[in-house]
Protein backbone atom coordinates (compact mmCIF):
# COMPACT_ATOMS: atom_id res chain seq x y z
CA UNK A 1 0.00 0.00 0.00
CA UNK A 2 2.86 2.20 0.56
CA UNK A 3 1.40 3.58 3.52
CA UNK A 4 3.35 5.48 6.01
CA UNK A 5 4.14 3.11 8.68
CA UNK A 6 2.94 3.95 12.07
CA UNK A 7 5.06 2.89 14.88
CA UNK A 8 4.25 -0.36 16.58
CA UNK A 9 4.59 1.43 19.98
CA UNK A 10 1.24 3.05 19.65
CA UNK A 11 -0.28 -0.84 20.17
CA UNK A 12 -2.08 -0.73 23.85
CA UNK A 13 -1.59 -4.82 23.85
CA UNK A 14 0.73 -7.29 22.81
CA UNK A 15 -0.71 -8.74 19.84
CA UNK A 16 -0.06 -12.54 20.86
CA UNK A 17 -1.83 -11.69 24.32
CA UNK A 18 -5.04 -11.60 22.55
CA UNK A 19 -7.22 -14.36 23.07
CA UNK A 20 -8.55 -15.94 19.16
CA UNK A 21 -11.80 -17.70 18.95
CA UNK A 22 -12.69 -19.85 15.50
CA UNK A 23 -15.47 -18.28 13.40
CA UNK A 24 -18.92 -18.76 14.92
CA UNK A 25 -21.23 -17.81 11.95
CA UNK A 26 -20.08 -19.20 8.53
CA UNK A 27 -21.95 -18.16 6.08
CA UNK A 28 -23.33 -21.16 3.81
CA UNK A 29 -23.56 -19.45 0.26
CA UNK A 30 -19.61 -18.34 1.00
CA UNK A 31 -17.42 -18.47 -2.28
CA UNK A 32 -14.20 -17.75 -2.65
CA UNK A 33 -12.92 -14.31 -2.12
CA UNK A 34 -11.85 -11.68 -5.39
CA UNK A 35 -8.28 -12.36 -5.30
CA UNK A 36 -5.52 -9.15 -5.72
CA UNK A 37 -2.88 -8.87 -8.51
CA UNK A 38 -0.36 -11.43 -6.26
CA UNK A 39 -2.89 -12.95 -5.82
CA UNK A 40 -4.31 -12.42 -2.28
CA UNK A 41 -7.54 -10.82 -1.25
CA UNK A 42 -8.16 -7.41 -0.63
CA UNK A 43 -8.93 -6.97 2.90
CA UNK A 44 -11.14 -3.75 4.11
CA UNK A 45 -10.26 -1.68 6.65
CA UNK A 46 -13.46 0.47 7.63
CA UNK A 47 -13.28 3.59 9.87
CA UNK A 48 -16.05 5.91 10.36
CA UNK A 49 -16.30 8.38 12.92
CA UNK A 50 -19.82 9.73 14.39
CA UNK A 51 -19.86 13.42 13.74
CA UNK A 52 -16.97 13.48 12.34
CA UNK A 53 -17.13 16.94 9.80
CA UNK A 54 -13.77 17.79 7.77
CA UNK A 55 -12.00 19.19 10.88
CA UNK A 56 -8.78 17.27 10.17
CA UNK A 57 -5.21 18.58 8.84
CA UNK A 58 -5.63 17.04 5.79
CA UNK A 59 -8.79 18.42 4.56
CA UNK A 60 -6.90 21.77 5.68
CA UNK A 61 -7.45 22.32 9.04
CA UNK A 62 -4.82 24.64 11.07
CA UNK A 63 -5.85 24.22 14.25
CA UNK A 64 -6.64 20.13 14.45
CA UNK A 65 -3.97 17.82 15.17
CA UNK A 66 -4.93 14.72 13.54
CA UNK A 67 -1.36 13.19 12.59
CA UNK A 68 -2.38 9.49 11.92
CA UNK A 69 -5.17 10.06 9.67
CA UNK A 70 -3.40 12.95 7.87
CA UNK A 71 -0.48 10.14 7.63
CA UNK A 72 -3.47 7.48 6.14
CA UNK A 73 -4.66 10.67 3.58
CA UNK A 74 -1.33 10.85 2.57
CA UNK A 75 -1.24 7.50 1.23
CA UNK A 76 -4.70 7.45 -0.22
CA UNK A 77 -7.30 9.42 -2.16
CA UNK A 78 -8.88 12.51 -0.16
CA UNK A 79 -12.37 13.70 -1.41
CA UNK A 80 -12.75 17.15 -0.53
CA UNK A 81 -16.08 17.31 -1.53
CA UNK A 82 -17.92 14.11 -0.26
CA UNK A 83 -21.71 14.66 0.74
CA UNK A 84 -24.06 12.49 3.22
CA UNK A 85 -27.68 11.40 1.61
CA UNK A 86 -29.23 12.45 5.21
CA UNK A 87 -27.34 14.45 7.90
CA UNK A 88 -27.98 12.32 10.72
CA UNK A 89 -26.72 8.62 11.69
CA UNK A 90 -29.59 6.08 11.04
CA UNK A 91 -30.46 7.44 7.90
CA UNK A 92 -26.85 8.20 6.22
CA UNK A 93 -25.45 4.78 7.45
CA UNK A 94 -28.08 3.19 5.98
CA UNK A 95 -27.54 4.51 3.29
CA UNK A 96 -23.99 3.89 2.55
CA UNK A 97 -24.08 0.63 3.77
CA UNK A 98 -26.78 -0.07 1.37
CA UNK A 99 -25.53 1.81 -1.44
CA UNK A 100 -28.96 2.99 -1.37
CA UNK A 101 -31.29 6.55 -0.63
CA UNK A 102 -33.02 7.42 2.26
CA UNK A 103 -36.70 6.91 0.35
CA UNK A 104 -35.64 4.13 -1.32
CA UNK A 105 -33.98 2.19 2.50
CA UNK A 106 -37.73 3.95 4.05
CA UNK A 107 -35.22 4.98 6.69
CA UNK A 108 -35.31 9.11 7.50
CA UNK A 109 -34.96 8.63 11.40
CA UNK A 110 -33.03 7.10 13.65
CA UNK A 111 -35.13 4.31 14.84
CA UNK A 112 -36.42 2.58 11.86
CA UNK A 113 -34.29 -0.45 10.19
CA UNK A 114 -33.93 -0.96 6.86
CA UNK A 115 -35.26 -4.46 6.47
CA UNK A 116 -38.29 -3.52 7.54
CA UNK A 117 -38.81 -2.79 3.95
CA UNK A 118 -36.37 -4.88 2.39
CA UNK A 119 -35.64 -7.47 4.20
CA UNK A 120 -32.97 -9.61 1.79
CA UNK A 121 -31.25 -6.89 1.02
CA UNK A 122 -27.48 -7.84 1.03
CA UNK A 123 -25.36 -5.02 3.00
CA UNK A 124 -21.88 -3.91 2.56
CA UNK A 125 -20.07 -6.38 5.01
CA UNK A 126 -22.77 -9.08 4.09
CA UNK A 127 -21.65 -8.94 0.25
CA UNK A 128 -18.21 -9.95 1.40
CA UNK A 129 -19.31 -12.28 3.69
CA UNK A 130 -20.77 -13.79 1.15
CA UNK A 131 -17.47 -14.28 -0.33
CA UNK A 132 -15.99 -15.66 2.19
CA UNK A 133 -14.50 -12.95 3.87
CA UNK A 134 -14.68 -12.34 8.02
CA UNK A 135 -16.86 -9.80 8.09
CA UNK A 136 -16.14 -8.36 11.98
CA UNK A 137 -17.56 -4.83 13.21
CA UNK A 138 -17.13 -2.83 16.32
CA UNK A 139 -18.07 0.14 17.60
CA UNK A 140 -21.07 2.23 15.83
CA UNK A 141 -21.24 1.05 12.28
CA UNK A 142 -24.57 0.87 11.93
CA UNK A 143 -26.21 3.13 13.68
CA UNK A 144 -25.90 1.10 17.30
CA UNK A 145 -29.74 0.59 18.04
CA UNK A 146 -30.40 -2.66 19.31
CA UNK A 147 -33.24 -2.89 16.31
CA UNK A 148 -30.69 -1.34 14.30
CA UNK A 149 -27.28 -2.98 13.98
CA UNK A 150 -28.21 -6.13 11.22
CA UNK A 151 -26.44 -8.93 13.00
CA UNK A 152 -27.05 -11.10 9.74
CA UNK A 153 -24.65 -8.70 8.54
CA UNK A 154 -21.54 -10.08 10.50
CA UNK A 155 -19.46 -13.11 10.64
CA UNK A 156 -20.01 -12.65 14.93
CA UNK A 157 -22.33 -10.53 17.35
CA UNK A 158 -20.76 -6.86 17.24
CA UNK A 159 -20.09 -5.87 20.69
CA UNK A 160 -22.40 -3.12 22.48
CA UNK A 161 -20.72 -0.05 23.65
CA UNK A 162 -23.95 1.82 24.18
CA UNK A 163 -23.74 2.27 27.73
CA UNK A 164 -20.72 3.40 30.13
CA UNK A 165 -19.68 7.00 28.02
CA UNK A 166 -18.67 8.84 31.27
CA UNK A 167 -16.32 8.27 33.49
CA UNK A 168 -16.08 10.67 36.45
CA UNK A 169 -18.70 10.79 39.37
CA UNK A 170 -20.41 13.76 38.70
CA UNK A 171 -21.61 12.08 35.21
CA UNK A 172 -22.81 8.65 37.08
CA UNK A 173 -26.98 7.89 38.17
CA UNK A 174 -29.98 9.20 37.57
CA UNK A 175 -31.98 9.47 33.82
CA UNK A 176 -31.17 11.55 30.81
CA UNK A 177 -28.16 13.60 29.26
CA UNK A 178 -25.44 14.42 31.82
CA UNK A 179 -22.73 17.12 31.34
CA UNK A 180 -21.71 18.14 27.67
CA UNK A 181 -18.40 17.57 28.37
CA UNK A 182 -15.97 15.41 30.53
CA UNK A 183 -12.09 14.89 30.69
CA UNK A 184 -10.58 12.52 33.00
CA UNK A 185 -6.69 11.87 33.78
CA UNK A 186 -7.17 7.69 32.04
CA UNK A 187 -5.71 5.77 29.84
CA UNK A 188 -7.36 5.97 26.03
CA UNK A 189 -9.03 2.14 26.68
CA UNK A 190 -10.51 3.70 29.99
CA UNK A 191 -13.32 5.55 27.74
CA UNK A 192 -15.43 3.32 24.91
CA UNK A 193 -13.66 4.47 21.79
CA UNK A 194 -10.45 2.88 23.48
CA UNK A 195 -11.81 -0.83 24.12
CA UNK A 196 -13.09 -0.39 20.21
CA UNK A 197 -9.69 -0.16 19.28
CA UNK A 198 -8.90 -3.23 21.31
CA UNK A 199 -11.15 -5.00 19.39
CA UNK A 200 -10.59 -4.23 16.27
CA UNK A 201 -6.62 -5.13 17.11
CA UNK A 202 -8.19 -8.45 18.21
CA UNK A 203 -10.41 -8.91 15.26
CA UNK A 204 -7.62 -8.47 12.50
CA UNK A 205 -5.53 -10.97 14.79
CA UNK A 206 -8.13 -13.70 14.74
CA UNK A 207 -7.96 -13.29 10.48
CA UNK A 208 -4.37 -13.86 10.76
CA UNK A 209 -4.72 -16.67 12.54
CA UNK A 210 -7.93 -18.42 10.57
CA UNK A 211 -5.72 -16.76 7.26
CA UNK A 212 -9.22 -15.58 6.02
CA UNK A 213 -9.46 -12.14 4.30
CA UNK A 214 -11.31 -9.72 6.41
CA UNK A 215 -14.09 -7.31 6.76
CA UNK A 216 -13.46 -5.02 9.50
CA UNK A 217 -15.83 -2.41 10.62
CA UNK A 218 -14.56 -0.03 13.39
CA UNK A 219 -17.11 2.13 14.53
CA UNK A 220 -15.97 5.30 16.80
CA UNK A 221 -18.49 7.23 18.70
CA UNK A 222 -16.37 10.46 18.92
CA UNK A 223 -16.33 13.36 18.54
CA UNK A 224 -20.64 12.73 18.85
CA UNK A 225 -21.82 14.64 21.83
CA UNK A 226 -20.89 14.06 25.14
CA UNK A 227 -17.56 15.36 24.24
CA UNK A 228 -15.61 12.79 26.63
CA UNK A 229 -12.06 12.02 26.32
CA UNK A 230 -8.96 11.25 28.25
CA UNK A 231 -7.19 14.51 29.43
CA UNK A 232 -4.30 14.18 27.36
CA UNK A 233 -6.70 14.89 24.28
CA UNK A 234 -7.86 18.25 25.89
CA UNK A 235 -4.43 19.14 26.82
CA UNK A 236 -3.74 19.64 23.02
CA UNK A 237 -6.10 22.82 22.41
CA UNK A 238 -5.61 24.40 26.15
CA UNK A 239 -5.28 27.67 25.57
CA UNK A 240 -6.24 27.41 22.33
CA UNK A 241 -9.31 29.89 21.95
CA UNK A 242 -11.37 28.68 18.73
CA UNK A 243 -13.15 31.55 16.41
CA UNK A 244 -16.74 30.89 15.52
CA UNK A 245 -17.29 32.39 12.01
CA UNK A 246 -20.53 32.92 9.99
CA UNK A 247 -22.55 32.61 12.82
CA UNK A 248 -25.58 34.54 11.29
CA UNK A 249 -28.67 32.70 9.85
CA UNK A 250 -28.57 33.22 5.56
CA UNK A 251 -30.36 36.31 4.62
CA UNK A 252 -33.67 35.03 3.52
CA UNK A 253 -33.92 31.13 4.60
CA UNK A 254 -36.85 30.38 5.85
CA UNK A 255 -37.61 29.02 9.79
CA UNK A 256 -38.44 25.37 8.22
CA UNK A 257 -34.60 25.27 7.35
CA UNK A 258 -33.67 25.21 10.83
CA UNK A 259 -34.16 23.59 14.65
CA UNK A 260 -33.77 25.17 17.66
CA UNK A 261 -30.21 23.31 18.77
CA UNK A 262 -32.54 20.57 20.59
CA UNK A 263 -29.26 18.12 20.67
CA UNK A 264 -26.69 20.15 22.29
CA UNK A 265 -29.39 21.87 24.89
CA UNK A 266 -30.40 18.18 25.88
CA UNK A 267 -27.52 18.22 28.44
CA UNK A 268 -27.66 19.82 31.58
CA UNK A 269 -25.03 22.62 31.54
CA UNK A 270 -26.26 23.49 28.04
CA UNK A 271 -29.28 26.58 28.60
CA UNK A 272 -32.61 25.16 27.13
CA UNK A 273 -33.47 27.79 25.48
CA UNK A 274 -31.39 31.54 24.82
CA UNK A 275 -28.05 31.46 23.73
CA UNK A 276 -25.36 29.53 24.83
CA UNK A 277 -22.56 31.40 27.13
CA UNK A 278 -19.66 32.10 25.20
CA UNK A 279 -17.56 30.39 27.59
CA UNK A 280 -19.23 27.26 27.26
CA UNK A 281 -19.30 27.80 23.23
CA UNK A 282 -15.13 27.25 23.67
CA UNK A 283 -15.86 24.41 25.81
CA UNK A 284 -18.07 22.63 23.62
CA UNK A 285 -15.49 23.41 20.75
CA UNK A 286 -12.61 22.45 22.57
CA UNK A 287 -14.43 18.98 23.28
CA UNK A 288 -15.48 18.03 20.14
CA UNK A 289 -11.76 18.59 18.95
CA UNK A 290 -10.22 16.62 21.66
CA UNK A 291 -12.64 14.08 20.94
CA UNK A 292 -11.08 14.28 16.73
CA UNK A 293 -7.93 13.85 18.20
CA UNK A 294 -8.44 10.86 20.50
CA UNK A 295 -10.30 9.23 17.00
CA UNK A 296 -7.64 10.14 15.41
CA UNK A 297 -4.94 8.66 18.09
CA UNK A 298 -7.13 5.08 18.07
CA UNK A 299 -6.39 5.23 14.30
CA UNK A 300 -2.81 5.24 14.34
CA UNK A 301 -3.45 2.32 16.32
CA UNK A 302 -5.19 0.22 14.17
CA UNK A 303 -3.05 0.83 11.49
CA UNK A 304 -0.16 0.39 13.26
CA UNK A 305 -1.47 -3.33 14.31
CA UNK A 306 -2.37 -3.91 10.78
CA UNK A 307 1.24 -3.23 9.22
CA UNK A 308 2.39 -5.44 12.29
CA UNK A 309 0.44 -7.92 11.64
CA UNK A 310 1.36 -7.80 7.30
CA UNK A 311 -1.76 -6.87 6.43
CA UNK A 312 -0.60 -3.19 5.25
CA UNK A 313 0.27 -3.71 1.89
CA UNK A 314 -2.67 -5.61 0.94
CA UNK A 315 -5.44 -3.99 2.88
CA UNK A 316 -7.85 -1.22 1.41
CA UNK A 317 -8.21 1.84 4.24
CA UNK A 318 -11.57 3.53 4.32
CA UNK A 319 -12.37 6.57 6.80
CA UNK A 320 -14.80 8.15 6.40
CA UNK A 321 -17.63 10.73 9.02
CA UNK A 322 -21.17 9.73 8.52
CA UNK A 323 -22.72 13.33 8.35
CA UNK A 324 -21.19 17.12 8.97
CA UNK A 325 -21.98 19.30 11.80
CA UNK A 326 -22.12 22.99 13.43
CA UNK A 327 -20.38 24.25 15.45
CA UNK A 328 -22.80 27.08 16.24
CA UNK A 329 -22.02 28.48 12.30
CA UNK A 330 -25.63 29.73 10.84
CA UNK A 331 -26.79 29.79 14.71
CA UNK A 332 -26.97 26.40 14.63
CA UNK A 333 -24.83 23.69 16.94
CA UNK A 334 -24.67 19.65 15.69
CA UNK A 335 -26.46 18.23 12.57
CA UNK A 336 -30.04 17.83 11.32
CA UNK A 337 -29.70 20.24 8.37
CA UNK A 338 -29.73 20.64 4.81
CA UNK A 339 -27.21 22.87 4.74
CA UNK A 340 -23.27 22.53 3.26
CA UNK A 341 -22.24 22.09 7.04
CA UNK A 342 -24.50 19.09 7.82
CA UNK A 343 -24.37 17.52 4.37
CA UNK A 344 -20.30 17.27 3.74
CA UNK A 345 -18.11 14.77 5.26
CA UNK A 346 -14.78 13.48 5.46
CA UNK A 347 -14.32 10.71 3.16
CA UNK A 348 -10.28 9.40 2.44
CA UNK A 349 -9.99 5.57 0.70
CA UNK A 350 -6.64 4.65 0.22
CA UNK A 351 -6.58 1.72 -1.71
CA UNK A 352 -3.35 -0.72 -2.89
CA UNK A 353 -1.96 0.28 -6.34
CA UNK A 354 -4.23 3.66 -7.08
CA UNK A 355 -2.42 6.30 -9.31
CA UNK A 356 -4.28 8.59 -7.14
CA UNK A 357 -2.97 7.79 -4.26
CA UNK A 358 -1.53 10.76 -2.14
CA UNK A 359 -3.64 13.36 -4.08
CA UNK A 360 -7.06 14.76 -3.29
CA UNK A 361 -9.97 14.92 -5.57
CA UNK A 362 -12.25 18.29 -5.69
CA UNK A 363 -14.78 16.11 -7.29
CA UNK A 364 -18.33 16.14 -5.48
CA UNK A 365 -19.25 12.54 -4.65
CA UNK A 366 -21.89 11.13 -2.55
CA UNK A 367 -21.50 8.07 0.39
CA UNK A 368 -23.52 6.12 -1.77
CA UNK A 369 -20.50 5.92 -3.79
CA UNK A 370 -19.02 4.15 -1.49
CA UNK A 371 -20.40 0.75 -1.58
CA UNK A 372 -20.29 0.01 -5.58
CA UNK A 373 -16.42 0.76 -5.29
CA UNK A 374 -15.09 -1.31 -2.38
CA UNK A 375 -17.05 -3.94 -4.46
CA UNK A 376 -15.09 -3.13 -7.57
CA UNK A 377 -11.84 -2.93 -5.73
CA UNK A 378 -12.49 -6.21 -4.64
CA UNK A 379 -13.48 -7.89 -7.51
CA UNK A 380 -17.11 -8.47 -6.45
CA UNK A 381 -20.56 -8.39 -7.92
CA UNK A 382 -23.01 -6.35 -5.39
CA UNK A 383 -26.11 -8.94 -5.18
CA UNK A 384 -28.67 -6.23 -5.93
CA UNK A 385 -29.24 -2.98 -7.23
CA UNK A 386 -27.11 0.11 -6.25
CA UNK A 387 -27.69 3.50 -6.41
CA UNK A 388 -24.39 4.81 -6.49
CA UNK A 389 -20.99 5.24 -8.66
CA UNK A 390 -18.27 2.85 -8.11
CA UNK A 391 -15.14 5.87 -7.53
CA UNK A 392 -12.52 3.53 -8.44
CA UNK A 393 -11.99 5.79 -11.77
CA UNK A 394 -11.32 8.90 -9.24
CA UNK A 395 -8.91 6.85 -7.63
CA UNK A 396 -7.03 6.00 -10.77
CA UNK A 397 -6.99 9.60 -11.32
CA UNK A 398 -8.82 12.40 -9.06
CA UNK A 399 -9.15 14.67 -11.96
CA UNK A 400 -11.29 12.65 -14.24
CA UNK A 401 -14.64 13.89 -15.07
CA UNK A 402 -17.48 13.14 -12.51
CA UNK A 403 -21.07 13.89 -12.21
CA UNK A 404 -20.30 16.47 -9.56
CA UNK A 405 -23.97 16.25 -7.85
CA UNK A 406 -25.07 15.12 -4.69
CA UNK A 407 -28.07 14.98 -3.34
CA UNK A 408 -29.41 14.91 0.26
CA UNK A 409 -32.60 15.49 2.97
CA UNK A 410 -34.03 16.10 6.18
CA UNK A 411 -37.05 16.08 7.59
CA UNK A 412 -39.05 18.21 10.02
CA UNK A 413 -40.15 18.81 12.56
CA UNK A 414 -36.85 18.10 14.57
CA UNK A 415 -38.71 15.59 16.88
CA UNK A 416 -39.36 13.41 13.32
CA UNK A 417 -36.15 12.08 13.67
CA UNK A 418 -37.59 9.33 16.62
CA UNK A 419 -40.29 8.08 14.06
CA UNK A 420 -42.78 11.15 14.81
CA UNK A 421 -44.76 11.71 11.54
CA UNK A 422 -42.67 14.20 9.80
CA UNK A 423 -44.90 17.07 8.34
CA UNK A 424 -42.00 18.13 5.81
CA UNK A 425 -39.26 16.85 3.90
CA UNK A 426 -36.82 18.86 2.73
CA UNK A 427 -34.43 18.19 -0.58
CA UNK A 428 -32.07 19.77 -1.58
CA UNK A 429 -28.85 19.12 -4.49
CA UNK A 430 -25.36 20.44 -4.34
CA UNK A 431 -23.68 21.55 -7.64
CA UNK A 432 -20.19 22.62 -8.13
CA UNK A 433 -21.44 26.67 -7.56
CA UNK A 434 -24.58 25.75 -5.66
CA UNK A 435 -27.38 24.33 -3.36
CA UNK A 436 -30.69 24.29 -4.02
CA UNK A 437 -33.56 23.04 -1.01
CA UNK A 438 -37.18 22.98 -1.52
CA UNK A 439 -39.51 21.83 1.10
CA UNK A 440 -42.54 19.63 0.68
CA UNK A 441 -45.86 19.23 2.83
CA UNK A 442 -45.84 15.93 3.11
CA UNK A 443 -49.73 16.04 3.52
CA UNK A 444 -50.48 18.15 0.06
CA UNK A 445 -47.54 17.71 -1.32
CA UNK A 446 -47.17 21.03 -2.18
CA UNK A 447 -43.32 23.10 -2.22
CA UNK A 448 -44.07 25.45 0.66
CA UNK A 449 -39.87 26.95 1.34
CA UNK A 450 -37.29 27.14 -1.63
CA UNK A 451 -34.03 28.30 -0.97
CA UNK A 452 -30.76 28.58 -3.44
CA UNK A 453 -27.61 29.45 -1.98
CA UNK A 454 -24.49 30.57 -4.22
CA UNK A 455 -21.66 28.42 -2.51
CA UNK A 456 -19.13 29.19 -5.33
CA UNK A 457 -16.87 31.79 -3.05
CA UNK A 458 -18.81 31.20 0.08
CA UNK A 459 -17.55 28.19 2.76
CA UNK A 460 -21.42 28.24 4.12
CA UNK A 461 -24.66 29.40 3.17
CA UNK A 462 -25.09 33.27 2.81
CA UNK A 463 -28.35 34.40 1.51
CA UNK A 464 -31.09 33.04 0.16
CA UNK A 465 -31.87 33.57 -3.77
CA UNK A 466 -34.57 31.62 -4.89
CA UNK A 467 -37.02 33.62 -6.29
CA UNK A 468 -34.49 36.25 -7.41
CA UNK A 469 -34.92 36.89 -11.24
CA UNK A 470 -31.59 36.93 -11.62
CA UNK A 471 -31.09 33.48 -10.83
CA UNK A 472 -34.14 32.27 -12.15
CA UNK A 473 -33.04 30.36 -15.06
CA UNK A 474 -30.55 28.02 -12.59
CA UNK A 475 -33.04 27.90 -10.25
CA UNK A 476 -35.63 26.31 -12.67
CA UNK A 477 -32.78 23.93 -13.32
CA UNK A 478 -31.60 22.61 -9.93
CA UNK A 479 -35.75 22.61 -8.80
CA UNK A 480 -36.09 20.09 -11.47
CA UNK A 481 -33.49 18.11 -10.39
CA UNK A 482 -34.23 18.45 -6.63
CA UNK A 483 -38.19 17.68 -7.87
CA UNK A 484 -37.08 14.12 -9.84
CA UNK A 485 -34.77 13.01 -6.84
CA UNK A 486 -38.04 13.60 -4.66
CA UNK A 487 -40.29 11.93 -7.17
CA UNK A 488 -37.41 8.99 -7.81
CA UNK A 489 -36.91 9.96 -10.99
CA UNK A 490 -32.78 8.84 -10.60
CA UNK A 491 -32.27 8.32 -14.54
CA UNK A 492 -33.59 11.11 -15.41
CA UNK A 493 -31.01 13.18 -13.28
CA UNK A 494 -28.04 10.92 -14.08
CA UNK A 495 -29.02 11.98 -17.73
CA UNK A 496 -28.40 15.89 -16.91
Amino acid sequence: MNILRYSTNLLPVSLGAIMLTPSSCADGRSSEPAKAKDEQPLNVLFFVSDDMRPNLGCYGDLYAVTPNIDRMASAGVVFSNAYCQQAVSNPSRTSLLTGLRPDETGVVNLETHFRTRLPDLVTLPQLFKNNGYLALGTGKVFHALKETVDPVSWSAPVPNYEVGGYLLPENQGGNGKKNSTEEADVNDTAYVDGKITLDAIKFMARAKAENKPFFLGVGYKKPHAPYVAPKKYWDIYRDKPYVITDRERPVGAPALAFHNNEEIRGYRDVPSVGPIPAEKEQEIVHGYYACISYVDAQVGKVIAALDSLGFGDNTIIVFWGDHGYHLGELDLWCKSTNFELSAKAPLIISAPGMNGNGRSSSAIVEFVDVYPTLAELAGLTPQGKLSGESLVPLLKNPDAKWKNIAFNQFTRPYKAIRKFPPTHMGYSVRTEDWRCTYWWDLKTGEVVEKELYNLKDNRVEKENLAGNPQYAKIEKKLAQMVTDYRNGNYQNIKKR
